[in-house]
């Protein structure tokens, strides 16, 4: 097969995030080498009984289909899958929460491939921090 991607890219469906997930991927990750699998929440999609095998079989077709060797998760600020920033006291707390969902789904996402996998975190105005 001659269409092969370094990478899978998990982010969220928010459109307000689509640009900038692009755009950080393709200047990141290189110029359309990733598979894109979007979902609302991103890491909660995986982690979340009623949508993981679904994500999963997404990021399985990027692994298996496309020999993709990382799963790339981003999650962001004001995630609506989340009940957004006001659910949350402040940004310390929301960004845990994102922190702490993103490891489980680091762990699901490893016990079913043979892959790295990297966690980020996006603001809204597109600044992006590694976890």
């Amino acid at each position: 097969m001659t269409h092969q991607c370094k990478n899978v890219l998990v982010a969220c469906e928010d459109f307000r995030m689509v640009k900038n997930h692009v755009n950080w991927a393709d200047h990141t990750l290189g110029d359309r080498n990733y598979d894109l699998v979007t979902a609302g929440g991103s890491q909660k999609a995986i982690v979340d009984e009623t949508t993981r095998d679904s994500i999963l079989k997404w990021i399985g077709i990027g692994v298996d289909l496309h020999k993709a060797n990382m799963v790339v998760i981003i999650a962001h600020e004001d995630c609506g899958a989340y009940g957004g920033s006001s659910a949350f006291n402040d940004w310390d707390e929301e960004k845990a929460k994102y922190v702490e969902d993103m490891n489980t789904a680091e762990g699901l996402i490893k016990t079913n491939f043979s892959v790295e996998v990297k966690k980020f975190v996006m603001m809204l105005d597109g600044t992006i921090e590694e976890i």
